[in-house]
């Protein structure tokens, strides 16, 4: 463990605010720095900030080497006195740049992701290849694509549907880039896998069962900008899912293809947000 830095752990770590994190976000590519999350794992499961890395403040000193000192920190607690004192911490033990985000999530006014740590983690295992992980994301992708399907076919009104049809749309555009990432890959990290498009995944980006969301979210999704904000909800929960799914991984190169991909989804998240100012707007 590196040696305590008394200064530093009387030195205030700075203050970072939501609209400084959300800019630090597009700036720093994931796998460039950790979002640390020092609530109870009670709280985390009710909701936390896509991507973030659980590690209570009482564990903190026990478990310091999953930390890497030379990447920044960004702390966060329900309010932010929790996240503080972690943050001053860590600038004791070295870590050379750390901020704390002020006002903790409760100052939070973007999208949040919900479940616990374990949510979604049997979808990929810690020793896929990069051609592995790149097949697990295509059936999530396959997934979601089949569920706006579904809302789509049994939509009512025209312009639900074809709102539908446009974001599963936006599913093609995931999966070609995935297939050309797959088809770039060396012959030996392909052997043995496949994209496969014929019948229809199970289960979708974020984790869930397509049918049971379907069927919970029938009679739910009649206004389009409730449409919009729903699929920036299961944007929010896949890019959890990727981010997660890319601090468990054993193989960097399987590391990025998760961290590529929660970073897509953070752009579609954006464009997501355009759409529903215009609607609101109109």
């Amino acid at each position: 463990m590196t040696k305590m830095k008394f200064g530093a752990w009387l030195r205030p770590a700075p203050g970072m605010s939501p609209d400084e994190l959300r800019t630090f976000r597009q700036e720093h590519p994931a796998g460039a720095w950790t979002l640390l999350d020092v609530r109870q794992p009670k709280e985390y499961q009710e909701r936390h900030l896509p991507g973030a890395t659980l590690i209570p403040l009482p564990e903190l000193k026990e478990r310091l080497s999953e930390l890497e000192p030379g990447k920044p920190v960004v702390t966060y607690c329900a309010v932010g006195g929790r996240s503080r004192a972690a943050a001053q911490f860590l600038q004791g033990q070295g870590f050379s740049e750390v901020y704390n985000l002020s006002g903790g999530i409760k100052a939070w006014d973007g999208q949040v992701a919900t479940g616990p740590e374990s949510w979604g983690m049997e979808l990929a295992d810690p020793g896929d290849s990069p051609g592995q992980a790149i097949a697990s994301a295509y059936g999530l992708e396959l997934g979601l694509q089949a569920c706006y399907q579904a809302l789509a076919d049994q939509a009512q009104d025209q312009a639900l549907r074809e709102l539908y049809q446009r974001l599963a749309g936006f599913e093609d555009k995931h999966m070609e880039r995935l297939q050309d990432a797959f088809g770039k890959l060396e012959p030996g990290l392909r052997q043995g896998v496949e994209l496969s498009d014929d019948g229809r995944s199970v289960r979708m980006e974020g984790g869930w069962d397509v049918d049971q969301f379907v069927a919970h979210h029938r009679e739910q999704t009649q206004d389009p900008a409730e449409v919009v904000m729903m699929a920036m909800g299961l944007e929010t929960q896949a890019m959890d899912l990727y981010l997660r799914l890319a601090q468990r991984m054993e193989l960097a190169s399987s590391q990025k293809v998760f961290q590529e991909l929660g970073g897509e989804e953070l752009e579609h998240l954006r464009y997501l947000g355009k759409m529903l100012e215009e609607m609101n707007r109109d």
